[in-house]
């Protein structure tokens, strides 16, 4: 089966935090679910929201899926964060996956609480055999 989340996660490290120029070596990168407050700031969390079957060959097999990713950015809401850090750890979370060929489908988009969060949704048609 063919699946790109593991990929889309290691490539948001590499360029976000262990590059030589990582603009965020501090950013807390999790895919766990976070239904509350994420235990560290700031924070980038990856959410895959499925990669259904686009298609398939003569064969049966599976040639094509859709992956769909959403980012949550988060930044403290004081006395350090700011919405500005926030979508300033979107913007370049987003560069990445436009970069891997993905398309900007939503956000994004505020959604405050007791700290700073930015949403957006990105999707992408993969191949067996692409490269991201």
């Amino acid at each position: 089966m063919l699946s790109v989340w593991n990929k889309v996660n290691k490539r948001m490290m590499q360029k976000l935090k262990t590059d030589p120029d990582a603009p965020y070596p501090k950013l807390y990168l999790t895919s766990t679910d976070l239904s509350g407050a994420p235990t560290q700031l700031p924070c980038l969390y990856i959410k895959s929201l499925g990669e259904p079957t686009t298609g398939r060959d003569f064969q049966n097999t599976q040639c094509y899926i859709t992956s769909t990713i959403e980012l949550h950015a988060y930044s403290a809401a004081s006395p350090n964060g700011s919405q500005t850090e926030a979508r300033k750890i979107m913007d370049a979370a987003g560069d990445v996956m436009l970069g891997m060929g993905y398309e900007l489908i939503a956000g994004p988009y505020p959604d405050n609480r007791e700290y700073f969060r930015i949403i957006a949704r990105f999707r992408r048609i993969v191949g067996d055999g692409d490269e991201l």
